[in-house]
């Protein structure tokens, strides 16, 4: 018999968590902060991600030709 209490207030307490998880997402400053969580994540992962092809990008680089005395010189 207690059994079948105890999961009844169980579920009553989910449930109330549950509707005021979704009431404190309907204010709009929430909403605000975590679009602006989301937009710094998308953000971060973009750099993460074009961290190793900078790495790999030459272009940027200084040659090392520059030090062979057989290569012209730039001007």
């Amino acid at each position: 018999m207690t059994q079948a209490k105890t999961n009844r207030r169980k579920l009553a307490g989910y449930v109330a968590l549950a509707v005021v998880t979704l009431l404190v997402f309907r204010i709009p400053a929430v909403q605000n902060a975590i679009a602006e969580a989301l937009i710094e994540f998308v953000e971060i992962t973009e750099r993460t991600l074009r961290f190793p092809r900078a790495l790999l990008d030459h272009d940027r680089c200084f040659s090392l030709d520059r030090f062979d005395p057989t290569c012209p010189p730039y001007l």
